[in-house]
């Protein structure tokens, strides 16, 4: 099973058409994200403790159908893909059943300096052992 992260969207989120804005979704996609991680034992806080940064470097989004306030979605999240450096995040928004987006995020780590450095080998066993995970899920 994918991890599922549970929001109830908000009346101020949306745009003067009742429709939650676009800018909202990148909010949420952060929020399923740092809770996947957390999750998965990596906590975004103890990399920033120790002077890396984790920025997104290339996000991506498919509106679908719209969300509107005060709704309860769910957002499927899984590492798609990871290397050295760099690592992606898949994400599917759903209302109930219906699929009303599609994203995904890239992130890499940086030094205190702003230099990529390889990602820490506990997060590449961490992201290792959940794509076994996921690929025998799907089986």
């Amino acid at each position: 099973m994918l991890f599922e992260y549970k929001i109830h969207t908000r009346y101020v989120e949306t745009a003067q058409d009742g429709i939650i804005h676009h800018s909202s979704f990148v909010i949420y996609l952060e929020e399923a994200r740092i809770a996947y991680l957390q999750k998965l034992g990596f906590d975004i806080n103890d990399l920033e403790k120790k002077k890396f940064l984790c920025p997104i470097t290339d996000l991506s989004i498919k509106y679908i159908k719209p969300l509107y306030s005060l709704e309860d979605i769910t957002l499927q999240v899984f590492i798609e893909s990871f290397s050295k450096a760099r690592f992606t995040f898949h994400y599917k928004i759903l209302r109930q059943e219906v699929l009303c987006a599609t994203a995904s995020t890239t992130e890499c780590i940086l030094n205190e300096l702003f230099k990529p450095i390889p990602l820490p080998s506990d997060l590449i066993e961490i992201f290792n052992k959940e794509k076994l995970r996921i690929s025998s899920c799907r089986i």
